[in-house]
């Protein structure tokens, strides 16, 4: 366990501070320093931190004895719950560099928290729902089926909300919703198309005909109106239906939990600055075959722009999803916006009255009505032994190894 340890401290967050963190030939770009109790441990590169004007993240420990129990106790979870397709990597490495992807700047000062709730989050299924038929929806004339499915260790969240339609033999596959329940409060993190089902609407009468019915989502939605004195109400409208079907169920049996409370981080610096460091070493390679400083340093630039444009379009577009259901439900209230309270936006779901949406508002009381106790009781025994039994085997082996 002692070797766990000695890997995130002298090699990920070592190779952290370089931007690239080699998992046995797997590249993570990843670009971070750290301190423990104020002292600085990794300082980035010079090079990179003064040739680049994109933001650096600071790690800060602030305990270090409990954090170190808190990533045995995260790695040995995570060891058991993640699949790794790759087999010549490494893997331990691998677990705990993907560990940092997911941090906001808060988390970057809590570090210990952090991990704690990334432990929890493997733990517990979200909702605690295998596929199931939440009901016939009359718009769509289908079968409205969700589900709770592992997610891939490089996914924001270790399970997400899958959403689809079903008649017959036929299926439309919805954005799937990745978010993570920790206590009281749903985080959710992304709304993104299923790319491993993806639905070929050029070749499937259903689909094309649901892609058609879609469009009932801008029911009643006026856009020459002034909303919350936002003067340009466009701002709510280019997004796409499909990813409204998906939050909308998503809030509903949020509330059909007893979940009031949603935080949606906007900004990942992680995940943000992997994309610049990307650039980087392209402009390495380039350098490489002889290409011109200037012509390097220009394509840079141009790469860098589109990327904080892009940033920018993926924040305020996932932002504008939530302001477009505040529109439309009477119960679901932005509280705070990015960089109010802290970096990420905050979300109210009170109690559920009206909508002024026929279509989004049937998919919200086939949400809220849905019966969660069929698949909870289902299961219940099942997590119930698995977390204790778990738990279990962490103190184990974390006390059976000298901190």
């Amino acid at each position: 366990m002692d070797r766990i340890i000695n890997i995130f401290f002298n090699e990920v967050l070592k190779e952290a501070s370089t931007g690239r963190v080699n998992c046995g030939g797997l590249y993570q770009n990843i670009l971070l320093e750290t301190k423990i109790n104020n002292k600085t441990l990794y300082k980035v590169n010079k090079e990179i931190k003064h040739n680049n004007d994109f933001f650096i993240p600071t790690l800060n420990i602030n305990n270090l004895d409990l954090l170190i129990k808190l990533l045995k106790e995260y790695y040995i979870i995570a060891k058991s719950f993640i699949d790794i397709d790759e087999e010549d990597i490494d893997q331990d490495k691998y677990i705990l560099s993907n560990l940092l992807n997911n941090l906001t700047i808060e988390d970057m000062n809590n570090f210990e928290l952090y991990v704690q709730n990334c432990t929890k989050s493997l733990i517990n299924k979200p909702l605690n729902i295998n596929e199931s038929n939440i009901g016939f929806n009359k718009e769509l004339e289908s079968d409205i089926i969700i589900s709770i499915k592992k997610e891939p260790i490089n996914q924001e969240t270790p399970y997400g909300l899958y959403v689809k339609s079903v008649k017959e033999d036929n299926f439309y596959d919805f954005p799937i919703v990745r978010f993570n329940i920790i206590d009281d409060t749903a985080v959710i993190y992304a709304v993104q198309n299923n790319k491993k089902f993806k639905n070929n609407i050029d070749n499937n009468d259903y689909q094309k005909k649901i892609y058609r019915k879609l469009f009932k989502v801008n029911k009643n939605f006026e856009k020459e109106k002034n909303i919350d004195n936002i003067e340009n109400p466009e701002n709510i409208t280019g997004i796409s239906p499909s990813a409204l079907v998906s939050l909308t169920i998503c809030l509903s049996l949020l509330e059909n939990k007893g979940i009031k409370k949603v935080k949606i981080p906007t900004f990942l610096p992680i995940r943000y600055n992997a994309k610049e460091m990307s650039y980087l070493v392209k402009e390495s390679k380039m350098k490489e075959k002889g290409i011109p400083l200037v012509k390097l340093k220009n394509e840079f630039h141009k790469s860098q722009q589109e990327h904080e444009e892009i940033q920018r379009n993926i924040s305020d577009k996932f932002l504008r999803y939530f302001r477009r259901l505040e529109y439309v439900f009477d119960n679901i209230k932005i509280s705070s916006y990015p960089f109010e309270l802290d970096s990420s936006a905050h979300l109210k779901i009170n109690e559920f009255h009206k909508s002024n949406n026929p279509f989004l508002e049937e998919l919200y009381i086939m949400g809220l009505n849905y019966n969660m106790k069929k698949d909870s009781d289902f299961n219940k025994t099942i997590w119930i032994f698995f977390y204790y039994s778990t738990t279990l085997t962490v103190l184990l082996l974390v006390y059976s190894f000298p901190l």
